[in-house]
């Protein structure tokens, strides 16, 4: 009886470390995250109805993160989390530019494969979604939620109107237009003017996407239509020495900003096909950009030198006035991509911070690019260390905090208009705008690197016996 005792003991020990074996692979996935050691593999194993509608779920909850902007390492995350939670200890997930694929492959059973492929070539834009989509994946993880529930709260999220009207999520773009103009020197009457010209703007591509037109040319047209107004406004008094900063203000208000910071966020992370996709997207409208300048600049040939200037040197803000059109610049943000109002002091505290950090650091080192890769530091190590506590998305800190201080307005300017005239050294401004853009993902990357790690530091610390 006792050696048929220890054979037993001995195949359950066998048996866990087999469960265990069976799930560190997919929970490997998870470190370096928000989920990292929040989530144990199951000891049992789903019937395959059960392992279904997990699945089902994961991959719609997928698709919605995907939707609204999250970079590709948070979905990924997600989905193990939310499912390894639910029960499905023998996952896999990958995925690959708009796909999102699961297998479920229990020991002696047959697979389960199941996939959604996104179609959609929006520029995501909605906070509100993202916070709820986030605390949502935190029930399902803290387990108070079964799958039938966790449906039930995903359906009433897809089904949620967005927080803002239409006028107010314009408005709140234009505001961000006036914080971007004030921060390369333009007048109070410029940053007025801004909010003006980025409405049209916003009025004829949500026509424009509406009539099915590609997205290719409706940026372009974007593009055109606010370089057009601002050689136009140039001859007036009010702004006739800051139209460089009105148009530079909407030219980079119109990129994709979302897609253009997950970018390197997805190629550090080891995610290249997404990255690649993404890459494609940007060019896309970078490209788009470029011909709607390129238009305008051929039709009003005699206004080319007012649409170009070699050498944009307009007066910079003080420090209290950086950090005030900073923190401006983020809610204006934080209102256009339809954050509510718990997102809204977040917003501001990301926006003052990220000002602050990148001033501080231009002032010791006059180092632009070094001080936009250490305050989009700065903003990924706060996100990640407040964002369980605030129960909001790093997103939600990082994308206002960044659009409303590290936005790389004069280089894109620059480098779309000598892209469009064919002046010398087009290509390496170009390359330039390109590479200060980048470094915002790369910051927030390593920024949530240190964040996460500071948060293991702190739980170990908690766990050692204090001394007597």
């Amino acid at each position: 009886m006792g050696k048929d005792t220890e054979r037993e003991e001995h195949k359950d020990k066998e048996r866990k470390k087999r469960r265990e074996s069976e799930g560190a692979e997919v929970l490997e996935r998870l470190k370096h995250t928000e989920f990292d050691g929040a989530v144990d593999v199951s000891s049992q194993t789903l019937s395959g109805r059960e392992a279904r509608r997990v699945m089902d779920f994961a991959l719609r909850l997928g698709q919605e993160l995907f939707l609204c902007g999250f970079d590709t390492q948070t979905i990924e995350s997600s989905v193990i989390a939310v499912s390894t939670a639910l029960g499905l200890n023998h996952l896999e997930v990958d995925i690959t530019a708009r796909t999102i694929h699961l297998q479920y492959a229990p020991p002696h059973e047959i697979p389960a494969s199941i996939m959604r492929v996104t179609r959609t070539a929006e520029d995501p834009r909605d906070l509100r979604r993202m916070a709820a989509l986030h605390r949502l994946v935190g029930h399902v993880v803290a387990e108070r939620l079964d799958v039938r529930q966790s449906l039930k709260a995903l359906r009433r999220i897809q089904d949620t109107p967005p927080h803002w009207p239409w006028w107010v999520r314009t408005v709140g773009g234009g505001v961000l237009a006036a914080s971007v103009t004030l921060q390369v020197g333009g007048s109070a009457w410029a940053a007025l003017t801004a909010v003006a010209v980025l409405m049209a703007c916003d009025r004829v591509g949500w026509l424009l996407l509406r009539g099915a037109m590609p997205f290719f040319f409706a940026i372009a047209v974007q593009a055109a239509l606010a370089v057009a107004l601002g050689i136009a406004l140039s001859s007036t008094s009010l702004i006739g020495p800051y139209s460089t900063a009105v148009m530079a203000a909407n030219l980079v208000v119109l990129l994709p900003i979302v897609p253009l910071i997950a970018l390197p966020q997805d190629g550090i992370t080891g995610f290249s096909l997404m990255a690649a996709t993404r890459a494609v997207n940007v060019t896309l409208a970078l490209a788009g950009m470029a011909t709607g300048v390129l238009v305008v600049a051929l039709l009003a040939d005699e206004a080319t030198e007012d649409i170009y200037a070699p050498q944009i040197d307009h007066a910079t803000l003080p420090v209290w006035g950086g950090l005030i059109v900073s923190a401006v610049g983020a809610l204006g943000n934080c209102f256009s991509m339809g954050g509510n109002r718990r997102l809204l002091p977040v917003a501001v505290a990301a926006g003052v911070m990220g000002g602050a950090v990148n001033m501080a650091v231009s002032h010791a080192v006059h180092a632009p690019a070094l001080a936009v890769l250490c305050a989009a530091a700065a903003l990924g190590a706060s996100a990640a260390v407040c964002s369980p506590a605030l129960r909001v998305p790093a997103a939600a800190v990082v994308i206002p905090g960044t659009t409303g201080a590290l936005l790389p307005s004069l280089q894109v300017y620059e480098s779309l208009t000598q892209l469009s005239v064919g002046r010398e050294g087009a290509g390496t401004a170009a390359l330039l705008a390109l590479l200060s853009t980048a470094t915002i993902g790369v910051g927030a990357v390593a920024g949530s690197l240190i964040g996460h790690g500071l948060i293991r530091v702190a739980t170990r610390l908690r766990l050692v016996p204090q001394p007597d």
